[in-house]
């Protein structure tokens, strides 16, 4: 079973510091990915809310010395703005 992990963070800005805000979302697939950004999106709407950035850990099964798991991150926020953009075009 993959462990891999997807994460988003929808930013909006505000008048000020006090007003600015983000959330961050975590799925474990890309599909749940995409439909989460595209509620949040949705939903935050008003404020003006955009993808900050996403990424994909990877978790690796080799152990180390000291047992620990390695952690890989790759970002993928434009293909994931990019199919975003594809599929409201697409209705």
């Amino acid at each position: 079973m993959s462990r891999d992990v997807y994460l988003a963070t929808i930013a909006w800005d505000g008048y000020d510091s006090d007003t600015d805000g983000s959330m961050t979302i975590v799925r474990h697939s890309m599909e749940d990915l995409i439909e989460g950004v595209t509620e949040y999106l949705d939903k935050f709407s008003g404020r003006g809310a955009y993808l900050e950035c996403s990424s994909i850990e990877y978790e690796t099964d080799k152990e180390y010395i000291d047992k620990s798991e390695i952690e890989i991150a790759r970002d993928i926020t434009e293909t994931l703005k990019t199919i975003i953009k594809k599929r409201r075009s697409n209705g």
